[in-house]
């Protein structure tokens, strides 16, 4: 299994199903997609409600065994997805020396980043990741990455981001039960960022720039507003596709299954896109209503809520960047992208008729830029952003490929002993300049 030493498999858990990618890390720090899976719940699943564990052990359970099916690959730990809604962040600042004055490395970079971790929070909450604001470099600020920087004192601005423990707590002990090891948490906003830093969305960055992405899923919209191409605040709408499905079931009393098809079908986000006025037939739980509609009438419905889930992540938005001290709202750009929207044919017209900005408003499939179906697109961020991370101290998964071990004994000889992602600071940043050096003598190796 020497191939996949530095290998990293994440796991999208939404409201509506789960995805999983494993990828290997390539000499230059990139993941190359070597397996991937997705399954879906018979309803939407709510991790901060009573969401039947069986459940959502048995999705996550069929999406490891296609992955193990398919590719001979048996994940034993992975990183997992967290949405913006249980997360919040904490400014913070780290400080380190470096004698006599050097070049800066991955090593000082993980050491400072552990400085910076070092913040008090809540009970209730565990630590999940630290959003790196700004470097200085012996008091001058750097504008990019401190690597190669020759100076004596490295010091780090950062927001540390911390979540419900409830909601990490649960999702570790369900993956625990499937002998799975959890290696750590990836909140919304860094997939949606590395999705589009992939795209060179963030490319020739101007001061001031406000850039909103909204991730429409299932049940919840997560919103992250980027200042500069960096994650500034983030919080979430609890609505999202499901809620246009749902309305079509209950305004034309259909099954929910019938709902869904219905939307799938004849996905027009406004009736101005039609090219004709027919009507499309169905079967009604309500015998006093007819079987026939006319499929604008259809888009009405789906447009109202669509103009909602708008109207309200532009509220959202200004409520976040309100609270952090921008009384007028400059937004720049307002993208929206996720399962629960871009699919629908007048998407862009829809919304933009619907809130108005600064700057634009567009939905977009980044996951079809990208060569990869919509609704990985969580995922395939997250692998993207782990994997950046590795040479600053976040370990590899660890994934084995039966189809070269052939199950000799000793090929999970890998695999870490179980242990609470709940531990808070313990075991995540805590020695992290070892892991780099590890990094980096597995590369050599």
């Amino acid at each position: 299994m020497s191939n996949l030493k530095l290998a990293v498999a994440v796991m999208d858990i939404g409201t509506t199903g789960v995805r999983i990618l494993v990828g290997r890390i390539t000499e230059n720090g990139t993941p190359k997609i070597i397996a991937k899976a997705e399954t879906s719940f018979a309803g939407a699943v709510d991790l901060s409600g009573d969401v039947a564990a069986t459940d959502l052990s048995k999705s996550i359970a069929n999406a490891v065994d296609t992955v193990y099916n398919k590719t001979g690959i048996e994940i034993k730990s992975c990183y997992v997805s967290i949405s913006n809604k249980y997360v919040r962040s904490i400014f913070s600042t780290g400080d380190i020396f470096i004698m006599p004055p050097a070049a800066v490395t991955g090593l000082n970079v993980g050491e400072v980043l552990n400085e910076a971790s070092a913040v008090n929070f809540d009970d209730d909450e565990t630590l999940v990741d630290i959003i790196p604001v700004a470097y200085t470099a012996d008091g001058v600020r750097l504008h990019d990455k401190p690597e190669g920087t020759i100076c004596n004192n490295l010091h780090l601005d950062a927001n540390v981001v911390v979540a419900k423990a409830a909601i990490t707590d649960k999702v570790t002990r369900i993956l625990a039960d499937l002998d799975i090891k959890t290696d750590g948490f990836v909140p919304s906003f860094f997939a949606s960022q590395k999705v589009f830093d992939a795209s060179a969305f963030f490319t020739g960055k101007r001061d001031g720039c406000f850039t909103v992405i909204a991730d429409v899923g299932g049940a919840v919209t997560d919103i992250s507003v980027f200042y500069n191409g960096i994650p500034f605040a983030f919080g979430a709408v609890n609505m999202g596709g499901n809620n246009i499905s749902r309305d079509i079931e209950k305004v034309l009393s259909v099954s929910a299954n019938q709902a869904v098809r219905l939307k799938q079908d004849y996905a027009f986000a406004s009736k101005d896109v039609l090219s004709g006025n027919i009507e499309i037939p169905m079967d009604r739980l309500d015998a006093t209503e007819g079987n026939m509609i006319e499929v604008s009438y259809l888009a009405e419905i789906m447009n109202a809520r669509i103009v909602e889930i708008a109207q309200k992540t532009l509220t959202k938005v200004n409520s976040l960047m309100q609270e952090s001290g921008i009384q007028k709202p400059v937004i720049d750009k307002l993208y929206f992208i996720g399962d629960g929207i871009v699919h629908f044919r007048g998407i862009n017209d829809a919304l933009g008729s619907a809130i108005k900005v600064n700057g634009d408003v567009e939905a977009l499939d980044k996951g079809k830029d990208l060569g990869i179906k919509t609704s990985f697109t969580t995922a395939l961020g997250m692998l993207i952003y782990i994997s950046s991370k590795i040479k600053y101290g976040r370990r590899p998964s660890t994934v084995i490929n039966r189809n070269e071990t052939d199950n000799k004994p000793g090929a999970e000889a890998a695999v870490a002993e179980k242990e609470s992602f709940g531990t808070k600071v313990k075991n995540f940043f805590a020695g992290i300049w070892e892991s780099v050096k590890g990094f980096f003598e597995r590369l050599k190796s």
